[in-house]
């Protein structure tokens, strides 16, 4: 929207010079700090630039007037284009930028589940749902005329796509070449709706048909009854098998309905609620409810409660449904029965606002109905029906299901903002995991083998983007000890999330060589292979189990 207000010299410009400011908000309506507004010449070089403050308002004070473009960039956002932006001498314009996030229309870069030290997290400092927020209100000189960012209008509507290739990256159930398809589809009253499609090439001799994953999202907002989101997704993966089926080929399809439910009691309480429910087919049929709950309270202005309660790891917040692409989680007995994933997770934590930086403690405890352990190396069809393992051979990953356990822990982190896009992280934990004993085990004993213990796991990573180039990224390393064949805090700690791990995307600019908009991306999980442990397979083959296997994936997208 750009609304233009005459105001010849009353301290928005001066004479012969223009004005222009605005506020950038997420989809979601949330103020975005630290966003760079550049205005733009048609030949694309910079003319003037601005930060947003904490209220996502940006000011360009003294304009020459013309036509220009006006694009906003921030950590992990696409990019915004404001085009044909028109400034008259001696005139302010308005005009709001709104970003979407890359993991909100697809998890381009995996996405790690959002925490209360995160900067973007100004919110939940605010504690009020972006229904309810105060929005940018500026008042014309010359009229007294209040102008409002929600203001009534007319229903707009604004489509995003995007297709990309990339490779596998080696991991279980995300083999050969990817081809996918993201539309963004977001209306004027804020509702949005997304679509993502992804075809996997099959693997000749493994795989009659593709791979084939779809999601479709829809959020609707509401001042009174808050916001509400829903996302299905069904993923079919004929090159996954089991020992029961009748070579490979046997197939996995699963279908999933989450959705969530935010909405706030006065501006100290937020609830966010919501379920998951799954419909998993191998050789048989299982079907599977986890909800959750989230609590949120502000007991002072620089101190933030919560309360989460979770009985599965892919959905524990609102957030988590910004990742469209499903993580494929299943785990089988030995005749191909899904088994069920279901456990509980409370916890408590409280988190400090220090200046810019934030400080949280947290305690927890958790139960598995039952764990899977990832394994590299193909299994036989013999060696399949004497353990509780699925299998992809196009691959060579396993998912080897074990019995369930219980625990506790703490977990202490600290955030460090080094720029207004780039922050620094330092996380310790303290909890329970599976360890293997020492030497080398038989797989068919694994579970004969295997101890719960207490175990400590450190992180440090650098998250954000570097303005200059447009890079976003995440370089961490944490470690665990080697033994440990599952994580510490798992509830809290991506199944990517192991020792040395980075994740880069770069937008691409080579003048007329490629067309606006393409960015590329690498991203590499335990780069240095650390944490393996051998097995012995029944057929006398040596295998290897690791909480995370190394994976390296590239590719391209195309946005428009």
């Amino acid at each position: 929207m750009v609304v233009a207000m005459g105001s010849a010299g009353r301290g928005f410009a001066a004479s012969g010079d223009a004005t222009l400011s605005g506020t950038v908000r997420d989809v979601h309506g949330t103020p975005q700090l630290g966003a760079l507004v550049e205005l733009l010449r048609a030949d694309t070089s910079s003319v003037a630039s601005a930060l947003s403050d904490d209220h996502g308002r940006y000011i360009l004070p003294t304009v020459n007037p013309g036509r220009y473009q006006l694009r906003a960039t921030a950590a992990f956002f696409v990019p915004a284009f404001r085009t044909n932006v028109r400034l008259q001498p001696g005139t302010q314009a308005i005009v709001n930028l709104t970003l979407s996030a890359m993991f909100e229309a697809d998890n381009w870069l995996p996405a790690q589940r959002r925490r209360s030290d995160e900067p973007v997290d100004d919110w939940k400092w605010a504690l009020r749902s972006p229904a309810s927020r105060p929005l940018l209100r500026l008042v014309d000189p010359e009229t007294g005329v209040e102008m409002s960012s929600s203001a009534e209008q007319a229903r707009q509507v604004a489509s995003r796509g995007r297709v990309s290739v990339t490779n596998g990256d080696g991991g279980f159930g995300n083999g050969g070449m990817h081809q996918a398809l993201v539309l963004d589809r977001s209306l004027g009253d804020s509702d949005q709706a997304l679509l993502r499609a992804d075809v996997g090439d099959p693997q000749s001799g493994y795989a009659p048909s593709p791979s084939v994953e779809m999601s479709a999202g829809y959020e609707r907002r509401s001042r009174i009854a808050g916001n509400t989101r829903l996302v299905t997704s069904f993923q079919s993966h004929p090159e996954l098998t089991t020992g029961a089926g009748v070579g490979y080929g046997a197939g996995l399809s699963v279908l999933q309905m989450a959705t969530t439910h935010q909405f706030s009691l006065g501006d100290l309480v937020q609830i966010d609620a919501g379920t998951l429910v799954a419909a998993e087919k191998l050789e048989a049929t299982r079907l599977q409810m986890e909800p959750y709950v989230h609590v949120t309270a502000r007991p002072g202005d620089d101190v933030i409660v919560e309360y989460r309660y979770a009985t599965g790891r892919q959905l524990q917040s609102a957030e988590d449904l910004d990742r469209l692409k499903p993580s494929l989680s299943v785990l089988t007995d030995a005749v191909g029965r899904p088994l069920t994933t279901r456990g509980a997770h409370h916890e408590v934590s409280v988190s400090r606002k220090i200046g810019e930086r934030v400080v949280t403690f947290s305690a927890f405890t958790d139960r598995f109905s039952h764990e899977g352990i990832a394994g590299s190396g193909l299994l036989d069809k013999a060696a399949l029906q004497q353990v509780s393992a699925l299998v992809d051979p196009t691959t060579g990953t396993f998912q080897v299901a074990t019995a369930g356990y219980a625990g506790h822990g703490l977990s202490a982190s600290f955030m460090q903002p080094l720029t207004p896009s780039l922050s620094a992280w330092a996380e310790y934990d303290l909890g329970t995991v599976q360890q293997m004993a020492l030497g080398t085990v038989a797989l068919v004993n694994l579970q004969q083998n295997l101890s719960s213990t207490l175990a400590s796991a450190a992180s440090v990573s650098v998250r954000g983007k570097i303005l200059r180039s447009g890079t976003s990224l995440k370089a961490q390393y944490r470690w665990q000890p080697a033994r440990t064949l599952t994580q510490v805090n798992s509830y809290n700690t991506g199944v990517d999330e192991a020792f040395l791990s980075f994740y880069v995307r770069q937008r691409l600019w080579c003048g007329r060589l490629l067309p606006k908009g393409m960015d590329a991306v690498v991203a590499a999980t335990n780069l240095l292979e650390e944490g393996y442990q051998p097995v012995i397979a029944p057929d006398g083959h040596t295998l290897f189990l690791a909480q995370v296997q190394r994976a390296i994936q590239g590719g391209l997208a195309f946005n428009f």
